[in-house]
């Protein structure tokens, strides 16, 4: 899922709009604030109000968008209110900090924050996401109910990797990691990479996205020998430059065999490879596959969101 679109539901509630609300419908709908340009009252006001209106203490989720037109205070306006009004939330399972879309602002352009602060908020939180990478920071954390991770960038800095992989998370079963590329903030290796693909990091995870990266051959290769593989059901390794050479060392994979799924969408796989994966007795997403540019007798690979 690219950014182009709000999130629509979550915890089997829609996803509303809370610009212009007068009431709200608290456990039947989740509520996202943002900068609205038909709207006067400012999003961290509007959040304050949400926050102390009748029926507050059922919500399970919160969406959190822009702060103003410009997305310039990150969501340094939002967390401090969120914290003020923490014991007002003592079901609150979700929150999303970026649900910017490309029409609104730049993947890049999104101001974001230490996100691991929402980890100390809300000690009950199960599913924790973030889109943008301006000033993204992750200082290691211990969350004992933490079950859902997913941090969206097209480019992560590697202190944000080595917070998470820093991080005690016993209960998380979902990793979702959007590396990006170097022009727009990605500033590791795969040395960074690696430590999510050995075991004993989280015990209990199942599913691991390691996506949108200049670095989808090198991750590829490594997790084709990967001792995750053992625990993981599905691998997720889409929307980078993955090519047939990375792509060969998975379908060599023992390992690979055992998973429920394995998702290469959206790379720059030939019709031959895409048609051999279709053989191993896995399901394999391999749609969306892109051409290279070519230029100057010189073939380019892009990841799917980097700006």
């Amino acid at each position: 899922m690219l950014n182009d679109s709000h999130l629509a539901q979550w915890f089997g509630l829609p996803v509303v709009s809370a610009d212009n609300l007068a009431t709200f419908r608290h456990g039947e709908e989740i509520y996202r604030l943002g900068y609205s340009y038909d709207d006067e009252e400012k999003p961290a006001e509007r959040l304050e109000r949400l926050l102390t209106s009748p029926g507050i203490e059922k919500t399970t989720a919160l969406v959190l968008g822009m702060d103003d037109e410009h997305g310039s205070e990150a969501f340094g306006l939002f967390l401090p209110v969120l914290e003020a009004h923490s014991d007002r939330l003592p079901l609150l399972k979700g929150l999303f900090l970026g649900d910017v879309i490309q029409e609104e602002n730049e993947m890049s352009w999104i101001k974001q924050c230490d996100i691991s602060c929402a980890l100390d908020i809300f000690p009950g939180l199960t599913e924790l996401r973030s889109r943008g990478q301006d000033g993204l920071a992750f200082s290691p954390s211990r969350h004992g109910a933490l079950i859902k991770l997913v941090v969206e960038t097209g480019g992560m800095p590697k202190e944000v990797l080595r917070g998470i992989a820093g991080s005690d998370l016993p209960n998380l079963e979902h990793l979702e990691l959007w590396l990006g590329t170097e022009e727009y903030g990605f500033d590791g290796t795969l040395g960074e990479v690696l430590p999510f693909l050995g075991t004993g990091l989280f015990p209990k995870l199942r599913h691991l996205t390691l996506g949108n990266s200049e670095l989808q051959n090198e991750i590829a290769v490594a997790a084709a020998v990967a001792p995750i593989l053992q625990q993981l059901e599905s691998l997720d390794l889409s929307l980078g430059v993955l090519r047939d050479a990375g792509a060969e060392a998975l379908l060599k994979s023992p390992g690979i065999r055992g998973l429920k799924k394995l998702n290469l969408h959206r790379n720059y796989l030939s019709t031959s490879m895409v048609e051999r994966f279709q053989e191993i007795g896995v399901e394999v997403d391999t749609g969306g596959q892109e051409n290279p540019d070519k230029w100057n007798d010189e073939e380019h690979f892009y990841v799917a969101v980097g700006e």
